[in-house]
This record gives C-alpha cells, structure tokens and sequence, in this order.
C-alpha cells in the first residue's frame, strides 16, 4: 500500500510541476504555444525517466553517459523550476492588475473626498461670514427703523411773541430711512439667499462624502476578496512590497517544488527495486519448493564438505 501511495505521490507532484512548467513556457513564447507545450512536455517526461534510469543502471551505463544524463537532469529542473516561476508570475500579475484598478478607485474616491472637504470648509467659512453679515445687517435695520423722520423747528410769534418750538414732520428724513430700510431689507434678502444655497450645497456635499464612503467600503471588500488580497495584508503588515513577497513566496515554491517531484520519483524507485529482489526470492521457493530444499541441502552437505582427516585420533569423525 505505501509503495502504491508512494507511486501516486511522485506521479502527481511530476505531473503537477509538469503542468506548471510547461504551460509557463508555452506562455513565454506565446507565438507557437503547443509547438511549445508539446517540447517541454517531452522533456519534462524525459527527466523523469532519465532520473529513474540513472538510479537503476548508475554502475552498469557508461561514465560519459551517466555525466550527461546527470547534467541534463539538474539542466532541466532549473527549467522546470524558471517554468513554474513564469507561471506563478504570471497569474500573480494578472490577479494584481484587477487589485491595481480597485486601487485606482480608492485613490480616485479619496481624492473626490478630499476636494469635497476642502469645499466644505470653505462653504462653512463663508456661511459664517454671511451669518455674521445678516446679523450686522438686522442690527442696521433695527437702528433705522429707530430712526426719527421728524425735527425740531423753533418758529418766531412775533415782535414781542418770543420763539417756539415746532416738531414737525422732516420729508428728507423719511426718503432717506425708506432708502435705506429697502437697501438693508434687500440686503437680508439677498444674505438669505446665498445662505440657503450654501446650506444646500453643504447637504449636497455630505450626502456626495456618504456615497463616496459607501463606495470606499464596497471597493476595500473587493480587495479582500481578492486572490492576492492576503498577501497585500502581509506586505503591510511587514512594510514591503507585495510584490516582494509574492516574488520569495514563489522562490519558496519552486525551491521544494521539482527537487521533491525527482526525490519521490527516486524514492519510488528505491520501494520497486527492493520489492523486485524480493519477489525474485521467493517467486523460486513457490514454484519448485522441492528443487529448491534439495539444493539447500547438497549446498550444505555436499562431498568434499567434511573435515580433515586427522590419523591422531582413532575415530576421524570423533574431536
């Protein structure tokens, strides 16, 4: 059962690395992609039999032989490995330009966000001084509402009459506290206008940083949902670029990768040789057991297999 697990580790991590490694090479020369697929997958395929023939026949096959095929196995796991960097790689970066748009976004939200700030800050200074403007301004119309249109006038009752004062209506007066009570009323009027519209683009404003927030929220999910989305958090976390992480992540891999797919496949190979030499042991005993004890026996007891004849003793066979 283990030679059987054994087996299909070996062939699945082979058949994985494979996978990766000629699909990144076919990437790289994209022009003649199965022209391509197909001479790295005879390859690869080659280095596994190549690493199994080498283990089996190491002291039987000729020393020119065996230094190439040596050469050509460690030649093709540095392929192997630079195929499955060039894939990882590559579906790294497709994942990150999907993550570099959604931060295209953020950045965009955030400066709209931040111009609508800058405007509410501004509108809410400007408000202020209109406030404050409308408040001189009803305390102007106070005063001129206040204001008498009337004057004092001493008339004259004649030679020995003497003078006396008159309060009498002064028409001037009025003109000019009707010109400015309209002027100070338009003015209110007019302050209570600009206030207003501030007021309503403050609402618009806030409800505009609502939306922007929402959006921010939705945006930063997505890049949490993201495939690469926890490997952005770590390179925060760390203070490095996700591409360096990602960059010795893949290193990590490739490092353990094929040189695990060439061990198992001479671990199996080690299981399969020790197995057959067992076999060939006792496949003989099964099929001609008889033959077989006989041969023990003559091996055992065979002529010739007695002890020196020594004349001292009177009985050769007796120590």
């Amino acid at each position: 059962m283990f030679k059987i697990l054994l087996g299909l580790s070996a062939l699945f991590v082979a058949i994985c690395g494979g996978f990766f490694s000629v699909k990144g090479i076919a990437l790289l020369f994209s022009g003649s992609f199965w022209a391509t697929a197909v001479m790295a997958s005879s390859l690869e395929f080659g280095k596994i039999m190549a690493t199994s023939f080498l283990y089996r026949y190491w002291n039987t096959i000729n020393k020119l032989i065996r230094f190439y095929l040596t050469c050509a196995v460690v030649i093709l796991m540095g392929i192997t490995s630079l195929g499955v960097y060039g894939f990882l790689s590559q579906a790294f970066y497709s994942s990150k330009s999907k993550l570099d748009s959604i931060e295209g976004e953020i950045k965009l939200v955030q400066e709209q966000k931040l111009s609508l700030n800058n405007q509410i800050r501004d509108s809410n200074d400007r408000l202020k001084i209109l406030l404050e403007t409308r408040q001189n301004q009803e305390k102007n119309l106070n005063e001129a509402f206040k204001q008498s249109t009337t004057k004092t006038v001493t008339k004259s009752s004649g030679l020995f009459g003497g003078e006396k004062k008159e309060t009498v209506t002064d028409n001037e007066a009025i003109k000019l506290k009707d010109t400015s009570l309209k002027t100070l009323q338009s003015n209110i009027g007019n302050l209570d206008n600009n206030i207003q519209t501030l007021q309503n683009n403050l609402n618009q404003y806030n409800n505009t940083i609502t939306a922007l927030d929402t959006q921010l929220i939705n945006l930063n999910s997505k890049i949490t949902s993201s495939d690469i989305g926890s490997f952005k958090f770590i390179a925060e976390a760390f203070n490095i670029k996700i591409d360096n992480v990602v960059k010795w992540f893949i290193f990590v891999i490739i490092a353990v990768f094929d040189p695990l797919a060439v061990c198992l496949v001479i671990a199996y190979n080690t299981v399969s040789g020790n197995k057959n030499e067992e076999i060939a042991s006792i496949q003989p005993i099964i099929k001609k057991p008889i033959k077989v004890i006989g041969d023990i026996y003559q091996n055992l007891y065979k002529r010739g297999t007695k002890k020196t004849h020594n004349p001292d003793l009177a009985d050769p066979n007796i120590n």
